[in-house]
Parts: structure tokens; sequence; C-alpha cells
């Protein structure tokens, strides 16, 4: 049975399946197009597959380990009984009980009024997630055999299963971990004392009792190796493939941590944090919103946004070891802040801490011998200018995208601050060359973070861009009528495409689901300006009223091939890395697709229209140049975006339609219906 067309089964009207239209299309004036609708099927099945594969490995691999493990009479001398199957400590019973019950809670909280709803923590998850780790707690001593429960908040599935480990890895494994945690994941988020962590992995080794002694160091020491795993695992993903292993080690004493609710407790909570961007078992963009915003209050609680209390009553009192407790209190602050900006400008949710109630001072670099490791890599000063960019940003988002009407201003004000915040990001953009940052790829460990490159500065810097110019509600309308904007839009995702698959040459992207999305934004972007110039061609047709915006060139055909396939290839490589459930490229690569198809149309228009053969002058590009012959009616690219509004407005799964990728497909969307839809209507009537 041959399939409805496209636009049939998309309005689920009846399709009579004519050849080469179909009568509601030739009546509608509109294009046919028979889209195979089981391939996403396929792919799904195909998905899946893929994954009962890699589990049936994992699964073997981990049932070997419990057979070397599994040995009689194992000493006792260091506090753990020896490795018995999960189903002996507890039953399968309570504990599909327990899972059953968080599920249903989650489920209830999420569905309530009809629809998904923001998850808080008002709706039970975190307190069922407590409880029963509360219940099940060891009475002396971690128990890494036992099943943490399913919640959004950890991000554990009820799939996922534990088995009976060592207490430690291999001490090698160890060290090479941590050294890549420093190296790497310290660099962005500095919150940890450096020389204190590699004292406990000593001492972890020395002692084999140590870690069972302190709940946090047992926490920490677990968490840095499920960091690190998780990050080297993006890259060469045959190799160490349990970062969730000690990540569930590490739930064993959470509670226990956090039940402190001192610095420590905002430690485990930012450890978390970071395991949660860096983790690829599922989509963690929720429950990183909420667990940053604890941190945030937890910062609040602990009086971290004052200055004051960073202070010491008397100055002869101030030791090494108060001076590297306040700096790492001020570090674990700005962490949180930086967090802060990252997640809900990704998501598009409102801040949790404004900078209007604080008055906390950056951390010092003077200070980083003492903080950090003495190698004169200066930790802290790239983590200051990392911390500056997210506050711009947060600025950005404040003053531009933000939709309540109560913070709106009047245009003028909104240009002004347009203005303002572009030459804070390019003092920002200009100060990255005082870093000490590497100019070539390097093979040294040591220099092999990102975060070492001017790559990734200059990345940020046109992701900056991209949020600075596009589309507002404090400036709807104005920026259509600006061709410089326009054009600022088109270079800087131009450059941001470029740079993504540098870095990913390198092997030195962040294969992170934040990652994935400003990937995703940029090629939107670049898709929205290339449609956006060719619009305003065939729009000049119909209407001189409308207000338009050109680049300052025609882009070339062959361009916009590269550039979107260097778009797509680093979409499916992060996508590869990281479990979605759905495949973003396919929508790019759509779009990218219906684009491409306008840029061929309209150069085979310019073309057939251009100046005789014994004129050598090459043809007129931009705004004087009419898309002549051409059939009034929106672009392919246009089409096409209405097909993808749905995958667009909830790229995210938890933003809906208030994240960056949800705005800019709206914005774009009312384009086409306040203005280019009118003009199909228009040019419907003057042929009548």
């Amino acid at each position: 049975m041959n399939p409805a067309c496209d636009r049939c089964h998309r309005r689920k009207s009846r399709c009579d399946k004519a050849v080469p239209s179909c009568g509601p299309c030739r009546k509608a004036g509109v294009a046919c197009k028979y889209v195979n609708h089981t391939r996403d099927r396929q792919k799904a099945l195909e998905r899946l597959q893929r994954r009962i594969e890699q589990l049936e490995g994992e699964n073997r691999l981990l049932t070997q380990q419990l057979g070397s493990q599994t040995t009689p009479a194992q000493s006792n001398s260091a506090g753990y009984r020896p490795s018995v199957p999960i189903e002996t400590e507890r039953p399968a019973e309570r504990e599909a009980l327990s899972n059953e019950l968080t599920e249903e809670i989650s489920f209830l909280s999420s569905r309530a009024g009809g629809e998904n709803q923001f998850l808080g923590s008002t709706s039970g998850v975190l307190l069922a997630s407590l409880v029963d780790a509360t219940v099940h707690a060891p009475s002396h001593g971690p128990r890494v055999e036992s099943r943490p429960v399913a919640s959004p908040l950890n991000g554990i599935t009820p799939s996922s299963s534990a088995v009976d480990v060592s207490p430690v890895p291999d001490e090698r494994v160890a060290r090479a971990l941590h050294h890549a945690y420093f190296e790497h994941d310290h660099v962005s988020y500095p919150f940890l004392h450096r020389a204190t962590a590699l004292a406990n992995l000593d001492k972890a080794y020395q002692d084999e009792s140590f870690l069972s002694q302190d709940a946090f160091s047992y926490y920490s020491f677990n968490m840095i190796l499920a960091i690190a795993t998780a990050s080297v695992y993006k890259f060469d993903r045959e190799s160490l493939p349990d970062a969730e292993t000690y990540h569930l080690r590490a739930a064993e004493r959470l509670n226990e941590v956090l039940q402190r609710g001192d610095t420590q407790a905002l430690q485990a909570m930012l450890l978390l944090c970071q395991y949660r961007m860096v983790n690829s078992v599922q989509d963690t963009s929720t429950s990183m919103w909420h667990l940053v915003g604890v941190a945030a209050r937890m910062c609040l609680e602990l009086g971290l946004h004052r200055e004051q209390v960073y202070q010491v009553p008397k100055p002869s009192e101030m030791s090494s070891s108060i001076v590297v407790a306040h700096e790492i209190r001020r570090r674990c602050f700005w962490s949180v802040i930086a967090m802060d900006r990252i997640v809900s400008i990704t998501l598009g949710r409102p801040l949790a801490i404004r900078l209007q109630d604080t008055d906390v001072a950056l951390p010092d670099p003077s200070l980083d011998s003492l903080v950090n490791d003495p190698s004169g890599l200066c930790i802290t000063a790239l983590f200051v200018h990392i911390v500056r960019y997210r506050v711009i940003c947060g600025d950005i988002m404040s003053a531009l995208h933000t939709g309540s009407t109560r913070t709106q201003t009047d245009a003028e004000s909104a240009l002004r601050a347009r203005d303002n915040l572009a030459n804070t990001l390019a003092q920002w953009h200009s100060d990255t060359a005082n870093l000490s940052l590497e100019d070539e790829p390097s093979s040294q460990p040591q220099h092999q973070s990102s975060f070492r490159t001017p790559e990734w500065y200059a990345m940020l810097y046109y992701n900056a861009l991209l949020m600075l110019y596009r589309p507002s509600p404090a400036l709807s309308g104005i920026s259509m009528r600006d061709p410089t904007v326009l054009q600022s839009i088109f270079v800087a995702a131009k450059q941001a495409i470029t740079i993504y698959a540098q870095l990913h040459r390198w092997k030195r992207i962040n294969y992170t689901w934040i990652t994935l999305h400003a990937v995703f934004m940029a090629g939107l972007s670049y898709i929205y300006a290339v449609g956006r110039h060719f619009r305003s061609h065939k729009r000049r047709q119909g209407s001189t009223t409308t207000p338009t915006a050109f680049l300052e060139s025609d882009p070339a055909i062959i361009d916009i091939v590269n550039d979107c396939r260097t778009c797509s290839n680093v979409l499916v490589a992060i996508s590869e890395r990281w479990n979605m459930a759905k495949n973003c490229y396919d929508v790019f690569n759509r779009l990218s697709d219906a684009v491409l198809l306008d840029a061929v149309e309209y150069h085979t228009k310019l073309s057939s229209s251009q100046t005789p053969a014994h004129d050598p002058s090459p043809p007129t590009e931009g705004p004087n140049m009419d898309w002549d012959g051409i059939s009034a009616g929106p672009l392919a690219v246009d089409s096409v975006l209405r097909d993808c509004l749905d995958d667009l407005q909830h790229f995210q799964p938890s933003a809906y339609g208030d994240d960056p990728v949800g705005q800019l497909s709206h914005d774009w969307m009312g384009e086409i219906e306040g203005m280019g839809f009118n003009l199909f209507l228009y040019d419907t009537h003057s042929q009548v």
C-alpha cells in the first residue's frame, strides 16, 4: 500500500496518491513530496539493536570480572565483606518495588497537568531517592554491590546495574585518571584542592581502610575516577567503559556527605554536576538544572555570595591553610555561577543566582601556587577568563532574551545594551591573548585540554556573537531591517562551525550534550542567515515595503555544501558518543538540503538573467538583484522548517521551546507566517 504524500500525512487528510502531484497538493499549489516514514522506525530499531549488542558485551565483561573476584575467604582487614551476588544482599522484590515507587512519583509529578511540566524538587523525586538510599544505607563502610534507586536526579535508569568490584582500581589506572581530571575538567571548575586530592590518592593505596574512614574522601576519589573515565570514554569507546561503576560507588556515601551541609557538601554536589555534564548514559539536562539549582541554594545558605565571608578578622591569623580554605570556597561559588549560566542559557531557564545580589571578587591568580599544583600553568587565570565569559553570556540573556514583560525595555535601551555588551565581549576576546595558551596542538598530556587552546576561546566568542545578534524579544523586528546583524550571524555561525570541526580533528572538543546543543545552534543560525538572504531576494520582488536584510554577497553553492557538511559531521561525531534518543543531525540535514536547493535555484536563475556574453562585467550581487522568474511562495527551507518545527521546539526534552534553538525556530517561523505567507497571498491574487 502506497503511503500518503508528506503534506497529507502531516495534515491527516485524504490523499489520492496521484503522481506527480496529488489532488490536495495540486489544488493548494504546493509541491507534493513522498517521504518514507518507515525510515525513522528502522533507525530506531537499528539503535536498539546496537544498544543490545553493547549491553551484551558489557554483561560478558562484568560476568568475567565477577568470576575472577568471587574467591573464597577474602580478608576482612579493610572492613569490606566478601563479594556476594546482589540477589542475596537485597531481595529482588524490594528493589523492584523501590524502583517502581520512584518511577511512579516521577511520572505523576511530570504528567499531573496533562502534559510535561517542569520537574522541581517539590515533585518528590529527590525525597524518594534520598529516603530509599537512607533506608538501605550500610551500617558500616560503603557497600558497593547495592544499587541506587532510579531517579532523574542521579541519572540512573532501572536497567543500570552494579557488580561487586574491588574497593579501588589498579593504582596505575587511578593515578592516570586523577592526572587527566586535574589537567582538563579541573581547569574549568577548580573547586577541589589538588594537593589534598592527590594526597588522598596516595593514602588510598598506602592504607586500605583510609577511604572507608572518611565519606568525602571516598566520594571525591570515586567521582574523580568517574568524571575522568567518562571524558576518556568519548575518545576511546573501547577502553574504560565503567564510569558509571565509579559513580555508583560514590553514590553510596553521597547522603552522608550532604548531611554535613558544609563546603565539602557543596563540593560533592559540584562533582555530581560535573559528572552529569560529561556522562553519556542518558539525557541529563533536567537533572543537571536541578542539581545546579541545589548547589546555588547551598552557596546562599553558606553565605558564599558575600565577600565578608572570606575576610579574616585578624591579619595575623591569615595562615596558608586559611588562605587555601577561603580560596577554595571562592572557587566553589564561581564554579556554581559558571555552571548556572551555561545550563540556564542552554535550557532557556532563569538564572539561579543574580550577580546584583552578590559582591564576591573573582579568584586571585596570584594564589594559584597555593591552591593548585605549582606547575606554572596558571589554572586560575584560565578559570577567571572562563567565568568572565559566562557572566557576559548571562548578561546577554538577561538584557535581550528574557521573555517577561517586566524586564523588557524600549528598543533604544535594548540597542544600547547590545552595543555595550558587544564592546564588553570584544574586550574579553582581546584579553584572551594574555593567557598562556598553546598555539599548536601538543602531544604533551598536560596540554591536551581544549581549555588551553586559543581556538576554544575563539569558538566561545563566536557563540556569544550568535547569542547577541540572533532575534530576541527585546529587539523584535529591528534586526530584520539591519543587514549588519544578518551578516554578523552568518560570519559567527560559519566561524563557529569551522572551529568546532578543527577541535574535533584535534580531539579537543568536549563531547557533551551542551556542546551538541551549541553546534546545532551554530548550524541552525547559519541556515537561518542564508535562508533569510534568499528570502529577502524573493520577497523584494513582490513587496518593496517589506523590511529586508541581505548578506554582503550571495553565498556560493560550494561554500554552503562545505559548511553544512562540516557541521553535520561534527553533529554525527558528538551524537555517536552521546546516547541521544533523537538524531538531531537528521533534522539539520533536512534543513541544509532544503537551503541548498534554494541556493541552486537562485544561482540558476541568476546565471540565466545575467548580462550578455560580450559584457565581461560580473552579475550584480546583493539587494539590487531581483529573483526574477521564480514562482512566488515559501522557500524550500521554510517548508522543511514547518515540518521540523516540533523537533526544534523540543530539541532539549525539558526546554519547552525556551532554549536558543526553540526561540530561533519560533522567530524564524514568525517571519514566515507574518511576511512570507502574506507575500504568497499577494502574489496569488495579483495573478488572478
